[in-house]
């Protein structure tokens, strides 16, 4: 059976992952997740591409992105992922295939679903046990929605259904920090399944796609 074909259309927001080859650590150390940070940087102005949400972790990573009408999603990810690879191999004079799979995209809903996959990233670290507080993980998006500082690294386009939340910044901020420190079942149930949807969002809105 072949590779189902990825559902593309001029302004779609996708959240994209992709895993190391066998899962392994290759993005362990804090100045590898800072060199994927610095790639990721690079390829978003090259491709003008708005970045909505990131989080590296150790074998994986999960972007919210939107490209440009006259850009393609697959050729922004293939620079990234190349581009990290040959940084990871010549700096530890490995050789081989970095990267498992093909990465995975998933089609989200500019609404209420954008804000449970911003949430479902922003608490990847603390799923995983690195941290308990999302705030305590640097290199993710959380801390620009919170507490409205800029990441280190990646320049992140805070997104409209969040903007829409508070006409007021600090109470913005607050309304995020409780939505992700309290349980919500949308974005709670999207642990170990968002990637295997094709598209997160309503019916209509699905319908509209197919």
């Amino acid at each position: 059976m072949g590779r189902p074909l990825r559902l593309k259309a001029p302004n779609l927001t996708y959240h994209i992952t992709s895993r190391t080859n066998g899962k392994q650590l290759f993005i362990k150390k804090s100045k590898d997740r800072k060199a994927l940070c610095r790639i990721l940087q690079r390829i978003k102005l090259k491709y003008s591409a708005r970045i909505y949400g990131f989080t590296p972790m150790g074998n994986h990573f999960h972007l919210i992105i939107k490209m440009e009408e006259n850009t393609d999603v697959s050729s922004f990810m293939c620079e990234f992922k190349t581009a990290y690879a040959k940084y990871y191999n010549t700096k530890y004079t490995v050789s081989g295939h970095f990267w498992g799979d093909r990465f995975r995209s998933t089609i989200i809903e500019e609404n209420k679903h954008i804000l449970a996959c911003l949430r479902y990233i922003d608490r990847n670290p603390v799923n995983a046990g690195l941290v308990d507080y999302p705030g305590k993980y640097s290199y993710s998006s959380y801390i620009c929605y919170a507490y409205g500082r800029k990441h280190e690294t990646v320049s992140i386009d805070l997104h409209p259904t969040y903007l829409e939340l508070s006409g007021n910044e600090k109470a913005r901020q607050q309304l995020y920090r409780e939505y992700v420190e309290e349980a919500d079942e949308m974005s709670d149930n999207l642990h170990g399944r968002l990637e295997k949807f094709r598209i997160f969002g309503s019916a209509v809105f699905e319908a509209k796609l197919m």
